[in-house]
């Protein structure tokens, strides 16, 4: 019976988490357990053991006194996962150029070779899908277990901030050319060109959804 009602859970997160992440429940959301339960088809405890895993995610906030809503997205939001992603990937990059071999160089080439043919297709879900597996190949190929889990506790709201911004900013950076430097870097054996690359790319991202959110929530104002 424990079982059983923990895959219900998850499961229920997982559906929540999809929803959240593909933007069909907006940022700042108000999220009541008694809608969820309807929606989900479950029972309120379930729903709300889903929400603590989500809280715990960083993908919605408890609102005192008045239950949950999905985070917001705001400056510091940004920020903060941006940085913070940068410091895991920027280690992940300096490992992975230190310890280049065909396994490692076929992987690199393998997925930059997606974010090619996503570059030139126009679909924007194989974008961010292609854009995601670039990163993601960096940490796998890192061989650092406990470097892997940090950043794969951010993956998702990395990946919720990457949706969001291509459904506001659709096809807005060249996939390419923006993580050619990357692939250079690692494939040179080069590992503090590797992670500098890392940071610089990071930085540029930053800034672009920086610049743009704030000319969006002016608009919106």
């Amino acid at each position: 019976m424990k079982i059983d009602k923990l895959s219900f859970v998850d499961r229920a997160a997982a559906q929540l988490r999809n929803e959240i992440v593909h933007g069909r429940l907006l940022p700042a959301e108000r999220l009541t357990e008694i809608v969820l339960s309807e929606r989900l088809g479950t029972g309120r405890g379930t729903v709300r053991a889903a929400l603590s895993i989500l809280e715990s995610e960083d993908l919605i906030v408890r609102q005192p006194y008045s239950g949950w809503s999905v985070r917001d997205v705001s400056e510091k939001e940004l920020w903060e996962t941006y940085t913070l992603r940068g410091a895991l990937e920027g280690l992940a990059a300096r490992l992975v150029a230190a310890a280049v071999d065909e396994t490692i160089e076929a992987g690199i080439t393998a997925a930059f070779e997606r974010l090619q043919s996503a570059q030139s297709g126009k679909d924007g879900a194989e974008r961010v899908d292609a854009d995601l597996n670039f990163h993601r190949t960096i940490v796998n190929l890192a061989g650092h277990a406990s470097l892997t889990r940090q950043y794969f506790g951010l993956s998702n709201k990395v990946e919720w901030l990457y949706r969001w911004s291509e459904t506001h900013w659709p096809s807005r950076i060249d996939l390419t050319s923006w993580h050619r430097p990357i692939v250079e870097a690692i494939l040179a054996r080069d590992p503090f060109a590797a992670e500098r690359a890392v940071q610089v790319h990071g930085e540029a991202s930053l800034a672009d959804d920086l610049r743009d959110f704030s000319e969006l929530r002016r608009q919106s104002a």
